[in-house]
């Protein structure tokens, strides 16, 4: 299949952009410094080379010219950044510590929403993180495409919270979460009310978080929850398909010889139930699945970035990593013949 599409993998030395097409993939780009460790990517749809970076110290870096060139335009400890599903001027960024940003001129300038930090102190003290200086930081926006004014934050640790108001005010919704170590939160394509939220120890689900929030691991064979995203129906008034990257128990398990013994699920009821897909993957994967990426143009399609774990993390060097494409819904998987460091995060958009 020629792809006509172009993946951004920020890896543990720089960032590579690789373009497919009809001559197959090639590698079109390897930029910033090896310090540039991306924590997540957002990207326009109706300008498909405009991608945003959150760079963690480096702050959020965009480029518009598909990965050539990329300009800092906050100088934050960014860890989240979000486009506006209904104006692409509108930009969000999360930092660590737990602030929120927004700008609405595309990153020229930038103010903070004060009202995050006006939770009472019995909510903040959940706002932690496991290594010095033992900050929590946001680590994933969500803005819901059918009301811009409803956003979800993934707090790490700290729980999730949720504005109705673009940030003017905030509530915690994290009740039935033991353990708040968040990663990513999502609503069910279509719905205002059904959400779904991954974790370091769960998998959850919702029809109103305020209410509390449930598991939704029937079928799950790993305990350890990252990247998900959706893949839109196959035929109309059919569900979607969820992919869910999984791991067996939480990082600090994975200098074990089996490492991370990572793994893709993928459920067609709304996580009602889960499989594990195996077409294409090995018995025990080893290097962690951080990333999952939708195909820009092949509504089955979706990407999968391999490589970090624990052991690579305390090298000086990072292990290789890989890039896996599906285009049956997840069924099976096959990697694409590039070759890149560690993969933390991925994107990808239409050529």
């Amino acid at each position: 299949m020629a792809e006509q599409v172009r993946v951004y993998a920020g890896t543990y030395n720089g960032l590579r952009v690789f373009r497919g097409g009809s001559a197959g993939w090639e590698e079109v780009s390897h930029s910033l410094s090896e310090d540039v460790i991306f924590e997540n990517f957002a990207g326009s749809e109706m300008h498909p080379e405009r991608v945003y970076g959150a760079g963690g110290k480096h702050g959020v870096l965009a480029t518009d010219d598909a990965g050539r060139h990329w300009t800092r335009l906050l100088d934050e400890d960014v860890r989240a950044v979000a486009v506006d599903p209904t104006d692409e001027n509108v930009l969000y960024a999360g930092t660590e510590p737990i602030k929120l940003y927004r700008s609405e001129d595309r990153g020229d300038s930038w103010q903070v929403l004060p009202a995050l930090q006006d939770f009472p102190e019995d909510v903040k003290l959940a706002w932690w993180g496991p290594q010095p200086p033992f900050e929590g930081h946001v680590s994933n926006i969500f803005i819901h495409p059918d009301d811009a004014s409803t956003i979800y934050l993934c707090l790490e640790h700290g729980g999730v919270v949720r504005s109705f108001d673009r940030g003017a005010t905030w509530e915690d919704v994290s009740q039935g979460i033991d353990y708040p170590d968040m990663h990513v939160v999502r609503s069910l394509p279509g719905s205002r009310s059904r959400y779904f939220v991954s974790s370091a120890r769960a998998f959850f689900a919702s029809d109103e978080p305020a209410r509390g929030w449930d598991r939704a691991e029937n079928g799950f064979t790993r305990d350890y929850f990252h990247d998900f995203i959706f893949l839109p129906p196959e035929r109309a008034g059919q569900n979607p398909t969820m992919l869910v990257a999984t791991a067996d128990k939480s990082p600090g398990y994975w200098y074990r010889p089996e490492q991370a013994r990572s793994a893709i699920f993928r459920s067609d009821d709304c996580a009602q139930s889960w499989e594990r897909a195996t077409g294409g993957l090995a018995a025990e994967l080893k290097p962690m699945v951080y990333a999952l990426a939708n195909h820009p143009t092949d509504p089955n399609g979706a990407f999968a970035g391999l490589g970090e774990t624990v052991r690579t993390l305390q090298a000086t060097t990072h292990g290789p990593g890989s890039v896996l494409v599906t285009h049956d819904r997840g069924h099976n998987w096959e990697p694409l013949p590039v070759e890149l460091p560690a993969d933390y995060v991925l994107w990808a958009a239409a050529e």
